[in-house]
């Protein structure tokens, strides 16, 4: 061993010797602070002095974050108005999207009576027609087959009746017998059926007779016309095109009178009933419109799970158009209420339902339970006094900065 690594062991020494020496001076002072403070650890040696210190106010913490500071200059400055919450006669309203239709009632779609083609269409779409008036012709085999059918009954019934007239007069005359005068009688009242029943058909497709009164002319054209006054609401055909009995030629529908038909969710139907007053409200119109629910229906559509309210409107001017978008508001029969606030001071802050109520630093969200509602006053059944001050305008400010606040907390 040389010189120079007898000396490095020896510095090692002093120091290892020099830092047992500071660790044993350290103890009893150790000893002495774990003395002090062991009622701060549990059973389970943690210390909550951390926990103590932190959690000093844990009843206010809460309402800390809850509270916004606002001078009066900055409410007057974000357009706050305050107001007190009172008694109120609140009509609660249901808010519905809706749609104009036609009357279906008074709504008529015409088909060809048989296969045949569209010679002529004499109406357009949208265009306004009298009862009675021509719409388009149709040419058709089937037609001219049964008017032919027709005619020649109508010939038959015109020999059996001059049979029987004859038979009846040789029988008075004592020249024929009693059997040629009843067959006679039979021929003429089966003639008579089968001229009805082949009128009958005629009649119920709704093409008549005319020409076709002469066999030798009979017409294979039919003039499908006008049921009533009413708009041509949907014109699919042309004049070359085929159809057959099956196929919708155009729509008639009475306007005079229209559908406004409001998608009322299954949550919602108990609110609703025939006879309930309405509002309805069209971009179009520059007032709200007044009718009554005539049907509810019963059953909820399978896509939408929402029911159909109707509200019948007048609709002489033609203004209201099948097709235009509406707001039903089905209007509840009106009561008293305690406690009420603006419907906008309601607002919704992490699923509760709060008011923000006027402090001598600014304002607190302040938890309710809000009742009905009419759209400008809402009914607070629990959370809130009456007298209470709070804003009612401008609330979604403070909204917004509940939640700044928050964000800040967060971080």
């Amino acid at each position: 061993m040389n010189r120079k690594q007898t000396i490095t062991i020896v510095l090692m020494c002093a120091a290892a010797a020099l830092l047992a020496a500071l660790m044993l001076w350290r103890q009893p002072g150790t000893a002495q602070q774990g003395g002090e403070h062991a009622g701060h650890a549990d059973s389970h040696g943690h210390d909550d002095r951390h926990e103590a210190e932190s959690g000093a106010a844990p009843a206010h913490a809460d309402e800390d974050e809850r509270a916004i500071a606002m001078s009066e200059a900055q409410i007057k400055t974000a357009g706050i108005a305050i107001d007190n919450a009172k008694p109120a006669l609140i009509q609660e309203r249901l808010h519905l999207p809706a749609q104009v239709k036609a009357n279906a009632e008074r709504s008529v779609a015409l088909a060809a009576p048989a296969a045949g083609i569209v010679q002529s269409v004499l109406v357009s779409n949208g265009a306004y027609v009298k009862m009675g008036q021509a719409l388009l012709t149709v040419n058709s085999p089937a037609v001219a087959g049964w008017r032919a059918d027709a005619a020649a009954a109508r010939a038959r019934l015109a020999l059996a009746q001059t049979v029987q007239a004859r038979e009846q007069t040789l029988w008075e005359q004592g020249i024929s017998a009693r059997q040629d005068l009843d067959a006679a009688q039979a021929a003429l009242q089966e003639a008579r059926i089968a001229a009805a029943a082949a009128r009958s058909r005629l009649d119920a497709l709704g093409i008549g007779a005319g020409k076709e009164r002469a066999p030798e002319s009979v017409s294979s054209t039919v003039t499908l016309r006008a049921p009533y006054d009413g708009v041509v609401v949907e014109r699919p055909v042309v004049a070359g095109q085929s159809v057959d009995e099956t196929r919708l030629l155009l729509t008639v529908a009475d306007l005079s009178q229209v559908w406004v038909e409001a998608a009322v969710p299954g949550v919602n139907l108990a609110q609703v009933s025939a006879g309930m007053p309405a509002k309805v409200s069209i971009a179009a119109q520059p007032r709200e419109l007044e009718g009554t629910v005539s049907f509810v229906g019963p059953v909820l559509g399978e896509a939408t799970r929402m029911a159909t309210a109707r509200v019948i409107l007048p609709n002489r001017d033609g203004r209201l158009r099948p097709g235009m978008l509406a707001d039903v508001d089905l209007m509840g029969q009106p009561g008293n209420v305690a406690v009420t606030v603006a419907a906008d001071a309601v607002q919704t802050v992490h699923e509760r339902t709060v008011v923000f109520v006027k402090t001598g630093a600014g304002f607190r969200a302040q938890d309710v339970s809000v009742g009905r509602s009419d759209g400008k006053r809402t009914e607070i059944v629990k959370g809130l006094d009456a007298g209470t001050p709070y804003a009612s305008a401008g609330s979604f400010v403070l909204k917004a900065d509940l939640g700044k606040g928050e964000a800040e907390h967060d971080h």
